[in-house]
């Protein structure tokens, strides 16, 4: 399953990777190629500019010759002699016809039908002329009505054509676009590569989330198969006797009774867990008074503590109020207080101390039990994570008190943690905002 997940989120990732690329190499070259033709438009229409500015003199109604044409000419070169490359001018008559000039004389007659004016717009184009490459742009109705061209003959103008010889840029796009074409076949390799790793990154909690759900299902089988194995086995031996009272079977009803109850706690914990893990379950956050809390979750608590002659010592600060949910910090209280009192021995002692500060209030449940050791200290919180799970099956835990704890304090905003010396006793910390 994961290798068809991985192979699906690699050519995705590679796909938008590529596509990114491909856009960004797209857009260089377009910018670079906008960027190249801009100067040489701007030249070109600035030379034209200055044609017309240079022969103002000459109606519509006059014949000017080719020698005045090119006398004009060397005045405009001489104006706009910072240019860095030449203007050919092509004049064309109504029949599209060139003016025998000597820029005309660079084109074949051949070439010359590939410039035709009507060939082209009012904005500068590229054309390929016997393997160059020209910037034309044409001037429609200029100042100059006819001119005689070198062979002595008068013709009527209708456009003014301006060519500028481009192909050292279109070399330098085409070098580029090549550029760009193996950059981009490297980045193809570099995309798949990258989405292979982002798809192994992505899996990893992926396979942790699937592993933990399997660890869960895998110990909830286990742990609700053994109190069922237990109803089963006391009621096929009350079954054999169905003659006898309730009071002669009455230490296999009582197993029953006890498994059926831990068997209830255990798929009320693992309901909560499961509602947890998918967002279901949230807070009904309401004004409280903390205080009063820990010390109704202590009452509650009393009696078990008295049964084991352990004395139950308490330090609330008062008043504490905050906004929480009730029922949940209930049940993180009595969850701490029955685990410190049921792994503390008989004569031992269970410290409560609250204590309120400015931004926050501090639980700490402190007790004289067996402790925790080193190695499993850092598992308390798992799910059916248990120390000695033969002894505190028998003592009804489940592995699932923590867990829950855990997800109430920081649902909460706040923070738990556990100081332990096996032993010793062990001590809880538990800090929620106010």
């Amino acid at each position: 399953m994961f290798n068809r997940i991985r192979v699906q989120l690699t050519i995705r990732n590679a796909a938008v990777l590529f596509v990114i690329l491909i856009t960004l190499n797209v857009s260089v070259f377009l910018i670079m190629k906008k960027m190249l033709f801009a100067q040489i438009d701007l030249s070109i229409t600035n030379f034209r500019d200055q044609v017309v500015m240079t022969v103002p003199g000459m109606a519509a109604s006059s014949t000017t010759s080719a020698a005045s044409i090119l006398s004009s000419m060397k005045s405009v070169i001489y104006r706009i002699g910072q240019m860095d490359r030449p203007i050919i001018q092509l004049y064309w008559t109504q029949n599209d016809q060139t003016v025998p000039m000597l820029g005309s004389k660079e084109f074949s007659e051949e070439n010359l039908k590939l410039l035709q004016p009507k060939r082209f717009g009012s904005s500068p184009e590229t054309v390929k002329v016997n393997n160059q490459y020209f910037r034309v742009l044409n001037v429609d109705n200029p100042g100059i009505s006819a001119v005689n061209g070198i062979d002595g003959t008068s013709y009527q103008i209708t456009t003014q054509q301006l060519l500028s010889n481009v192909s050292a840029e279109i070399d330098m796009l085409h070098q580029l676009r090549n550029i760009l074409l193996f950059g981009g076949s490297v980045g193809l390799i570099a995309a798949v590569a990258a989405g292979f790793y982002l798809a192994n990154r992505a899996l990893i909690p992926i396979r942790r989330a699937l592993e933990k759900q399997q660890q869960f299902v895998s110990d909830a089988s286990h742990e609700l198969r053994t109190p069922l194995a237990v109803i089963q086995a006391h009621t096929e031996l009350l079954l054999r006797h169905p003659d006898h009272t309730i009071e002669q079977d009455s230490r296999h009803i009582s197993n029953v009774l006890q498994e059926a109850r831990r068997m209830s706690k255990l798929v009320g914990g693992l309901l909560t867990l499961a509602r947890t893990d998918s967002n279901q379950l949230e807070l009904e956050r309401k004004p409280i008074q903390f205080d009063r809390i820990v010390q109704e979750s202590v009452n509650k608590m009393q009696m078990l503590a008295e049964l084991k002659d352990i004395i139950l010592h308490t330090e609330i600060d008062s008043p504490i109020p905050m906004e929480a949910d009730e029922e949940r910090l209930h049940q993180l209280l009595v969850t701490v207080l029955d685990n410190a009192i049921k792994y503390t021995p008989e004569g031992g002692v269970v410290r409560v101390i609250c204590s309120k500060f400015a931004h926050s209030v501090q639980l700490e449940v402190e007790d004289t039990g067996v402790g925790i050791s080193a190695d499993n200290l850092p598992h308390v919180f798992d799910r059916f994570y248990r120390g000695d799970k033969a002894r505190t099956r028998q003592e009804g835990g489940t592995g699932l008190g923590l867990a829950i704890a855990k997800w109430i304090v920081e649902r909460h905003g706040g923070k738990i943690r556990l100081e332990s010396k096996p032993l010793i006793g062990t001590r809880v910390y538990i800090t929620l905002p106010i």
